[in-house]
């Protein structure tokens, strides 16, 4: 991974307060996020966590596991054309920050919320 894109997951990890992880092996390409719920007590509860996975050859469609943990329902996504895992790491961040949007705008915990 370049050391830029390293970058880039630390921003969005302190300006987010999320966690990501990034899994680059040779047949596949994984990237997992918790993506936490702000609290109006100021305390922040985990709110969802996902998990991206692709492979080089997958020509941009993406398994999207929303609760991978708890639930064997998953999402397939074409995210168009992905040469590298670092152009796979930047889209998936993209999405990790919409998924933290929806989750600071939702007005009642979902199905799998606990707190950290």
């Amino acid at each position: 991974m370049q050391e830029k894109t390293l970058d880039l997951i630390k921003k969005i990890e302190h300006d987010y307060k999320i966690s990501v992880g990034a899994t680059d092996a040779r047949t596949y390409w994984i990237i997992h996020a918790r993506v936490p719920k702000k609290q109006e007590t100021g305390f922040y509860c985990l709110y969802t966590r996902r998990k991206y996975i692709t492979a080089p050859n997958q020509e941009g469609s993406v398994l999207i596991l929303p609760h991978p943990r708890i639930s064997d329902a998953y999402l397939i996504e074409s995210w168009g054309e992905m040469e590298t895992f670092d152009d796979f790491v930047r889209k998936a961040l993209s999405q990790i920050i919409v998924d933290t949007n929806v989750a600071d705008n939702e007005e009642a915990e979902g199905y799998g919320t606990g707190c950290v």
